[in-house]
């Protein structure tokens, strides 16, 4: 089992994508595990979701426990997280379980300026038709074979490639690019299950191949061959009632995987019994060197099959 399959690790997942559809424009969320200084041990300690509210002359965080065990949250618990906040320099701390709390520890979390929120399942909406899914495809790729193209003579033997920026790619880099390039082909319905060739020409402007003996090649391209199989996905929504302090949300969840995009679905009633939706990748995208570079290698895209 993957550790993002664990259910401690769901939740946070799950508690992460939903606080990012509630949180302002000011708020950075970073999940999973954050870790902030302890005051005493100087030493780093993990926190599952931490909000980051900027207000420009002050800063406030705000740190999340989820609990996905077995038996609602007692006293030690709740003692636990809040001493782990002031000694981490967290000014808010909330608790989420997904099996509710003791009443003793609610009277302890008050006690010690704990919010403690519960997540429940949920059995239906009525702004949400049931079933309701989520259809797209996924790209499963053969054995890649790749070939450097270089702009004059080809050397002897093939060393490290580097980019525009001097930056080493991989052999595993490369493949993943050849991976997003391809695009799902116009008639996709009509491929699901088949087994479909593909020949691609990336460009690389800038790169280069710096081979045994020291000596740097200019490359030109990169030619790509392999086989593309694409099966179709069904992801459906589960229902959950968020609530603790006031306040209580009703959303819809969905995991994702529409070709390379692997991520959720996440729909949220307002207290104005309105319903946003938003797309929350697991990953922030961060542009890079190879991104730019992907996205020149577009022009030079050429597939057969």
């Amino acid at each position: 089992m993957r550790k993002s399959d664990r259910p401690g690790k769901k939740l946070e997942r799950l508690i992460a994508s939903l606080e990012r559809t509630l949180a302002s424009s000011n708020a950075t969320i970073e999940a999973p595990c954050r870790r902030l200084k302890d005051r005493d041990t100087n030493r780093r300690r993990e926190h599952d979701v931490v909000i980051t509210w900027d207000f420009g002359h002050h800063v406030l965080i705000t740190a999340i426990e989820c609990r996905d065990r077995s038996r609602p949250v007692g006293v030690p618990e709740v003692e636990s997280f809040a001493k782990k906040c002031e000694r981490t320099g967290v000014n808010h701390g909330v608790i989420v379980s997904a099996r509710g709390f003791r009443d003793s520890a609610r009277e302890k979390a008050d006690a010690c300026g704990i919010l403690c929120m519960s997540l429940e399942d949920a059995g239906a909406f009525d702004w949400l038709p049931i079933p309701t899914c989520v259809f797209g495809y996924t790209k499963n790729f053969g054995h890649v074979d790749l070939r450097l193209m270089f702009e004059l003579e080809a050397p002897e033997t093939v060393g490290a490639v580097h980019d525009v920026t001097g930056a080493t790619v991989s052999q595993d880099q490369i493949v993943q690019m050849v991976s997003n390039l391809v695009p799902l082909p116009d008639d996709v319905d009509d491929k699901i299950g088949k087994l479909i060739p593909v020949s691609l020409r990336m460009n690389c402007p800038g790169w280069t191949m710096k081979d045994d003996l020291g000596k740097i090649w200019q490359l030109d391209h990169i030619m790509a061959r392999t086989t593309l199989q694409i099966d179709r996905t069904v992801s459906s929504f589960d229902l959950h009632r968020y609530s603790g302090g006031g306040k209580s949300y009703n959303f819809a969840s969905c995991d994702v995987k529409i070709a390379g995009l692997h991520g959720q679905i996440v729909m949220v009633q307002n207290d104005d019994e309105e319903v946003g939706i938003w797309l929350i990748p697991d990953k922030t995208p961060v542009p890079s060197v190879t991104e730019r570079t992907r996205s020149e290698a577009k022009d030079g895209i050429s597939t057969d099959g």
